[in-house]
């Protein structure tokens, strides 16, 4: 059996991505030890500090449609979303715009920010926002929400990156179109793609002379395309 030791001489002939690609599963390791060691029974949403509020379904979709500002549902649970940055914005539009460009003409489409999405997942009823997915099912969209997308992706912010790490990350798993889940920091070149036939193993693309791959839709992205605009103000 390896020691401490042996473990940290190996990991010194690692490359930095590869190095990267180990603390990113590491740190969701570490979480989900820490889920399971206290018991929590449902991970809270970092929204915003106040408390949620309680509604039913029917309600919940009546006070959004009046609502100037975004919410999300969780089992009755409904929290109100911070407002995105604007190199949050940038980077959804250059996704929805490469998407967009790569699909036309297929069944496949690309929504973002104010688009819904729609979970039902055994006993579970939940809404969310995505940063960006791409739905090719034209018949699980309605006037409101879109279902069972193929690639969802959030872009991480300090208020909401545990959720999306994890609550989010648990919930998409569950929902079997969904075949590529991928986070996107917004200070720092670095992309973690989650895919289901890889047994949603953080990959990770890190740099501006790197490209990113979206499998579910067939698509490589330059990261200096993604991230154009955002850090180099």
């Amino acid at each position: 059996m390896s020691t401490i030791s042996d473990l940290k001489q190996s990991l010194l002939s690692l490359s930095a991505a590869e190095l990267d690609s180990i603390a990113d599963w590491l740190e969701t390791v570490v979480e989900e030890s820490r889920y399971r060691t206290f018991h929590v029974g449902e991970a809270q949403p970092e929204y915003q500090s106040e408390e949620p509020l309680f509604m039913s379904w029917d309600e919940y979709l009546a006070f959004e449609e009046q609502s100037p500002h975004r919410h999300e549902y969780v089992n009755g649970a409904v929290y109100a979303m911070s407002g995105a940055s604007l190199a949050h914005n940038r980077i959804a539009q250059k996704l929805v715009i490469a998407f967009g460009a790569h699909l036309q003409g297929s069944r496949c489409e690309p929504f973002f920010l104010e688009a819904k999405l729609e979970i039902r997942a055994g006993s579970d009823r939940i809404m969310y926002y995505p940063d960006v997915m791409v739905s090719c099912r034209p018949e699980d969209r309605t006037d409101q929400s879109v279902r069972n997308p193929k690639l969802v992706v959030e872009i991480l912010s300090k208020s909401t990156r545990h959720i999306d790490r994890r609550e989010k990350a648990m919930t998409y798993q569950r929902v079997e179109a969904i075949e590529e889940y991928v986070l996107i920091e917004q200070t720092q070149p670095r992309i973690i793609a989650h895919r289901r036939a890889e047994g949603w193993r953080p990959m990770l693309t890190s740099g501006m002379d790197a490209q990113v791959v979206f499998r579910s839709i067939g698509l490589q992205l330059p990261l200096a395309r993604v991230y154009e605009g955002t850090l180099t103000d």
